[in-house]
């Protein structure tokens, strides 16, 4: 509920990101989320008449992406992995994989990360695009951080509120904290979740896809999804959106 509002904006960043970048297409466009979370972007990408798959390794999450596909007679696949050593069904080849909002940081380990981004690689068609989005960090100036963000439904209202603690530059970690207040049918209750995110600066991003060859960088966006407007791997804007094409 709280990210519904960028579902559109990513839906159609994803498509005109291809137009622009990807592989040309030959029919429907075969999308791969890697921790897709509750399946908002499959069920928006499905709906639009592309093939979607897809894991996460919440398995409460997994089950809400089946159903929710499901209540709306889409088809997708929705499994349960992890981002460090996960596999695609046989077979499988997308012409663009996505990772937004700075999930790729819950992957611990230097190791873990070139892991995850060589599966994602060998996951894609010659040609296919990795979109992978996250927050930089600047460890000469990183306070502590809030942000609120507010979800409604009929019945329902949620306010999310996420902390990060100032970044710890030796273990690269910074501690997040996020706290959800959910009322519903008159009832209020709370829920909190405590985590820590691997830490990139612009150097240590560049770094980690220096071990990557098979991924060029070809574009490189913020949160905004614009398409018409690029960035650059620097610490002028906090979040980064790369377009990661596969060489053939």
């Amino acid at each position: 509920m709280v990210y519904a509002d960028y579902t559109p904006k990513e839906t159609r960043f994803i498509e005109g990101i291809i137009k622009k970048h990807g592989p040309k297409l030959d029919g429907p466009m075969r999308v791969f989320e890697p921790a897709c979370g509750s399946g908002r972007l499959l069920e928006s990408l499905a709906a639009r008449g592309h093939v979607v798959h897809g894991f996460d390794l919440n398995k409460h999450q997994v089950a809400f992406a089946k159903n929710r596909l499901k209540a709306k007679g889409l088809k997708g696949r929705v499994w349960r992995d992890r981002l460090q050593d996960f596999k695609v069904p046989k077979g499988a080849c997308y012409d663009v994989a996505h990772c937004f909002v700075s999930t790729f940081k819950y992957v611990g380990s230097e190791a873990g990360a070139v892991s995850s981004l060589r599966r994602m690689a060998a996951s894609l068609r010659p040609g296919g695009l990795l979109l992978l989005g996250l927050h930089l960090t600047d460890y000469k100036n990183s306070p502590p951080d809030h942000e609120r963000w507010i979800g409604r439904k009929p019945g329902i209202r949620v306010v999310s509120d996420t902390w990060s603690a100032p970044a710890d530059r030796k273990s690269r970690t910074e501690a997040m904290r996020t706290r959800m207040r959910i009322t519903e049918k008159g009832k209020t209750r709370i829920e909190e979740t405590l985590w820590d995110f691997r830490t990139y600066s612009p150097a240590e991003l560049k770094a980690l896809l220096a071990k990557v060859p098979s991924l060029r960088l070809v574009a490189c966006h913020d949160f905004h999804y614009d398409l018409g407007s690029t960035r650059k791997i620097d610490l002028e804007y906090s979040d980064v959106l790369l377009v990661l094409r596969k060489q053939a």
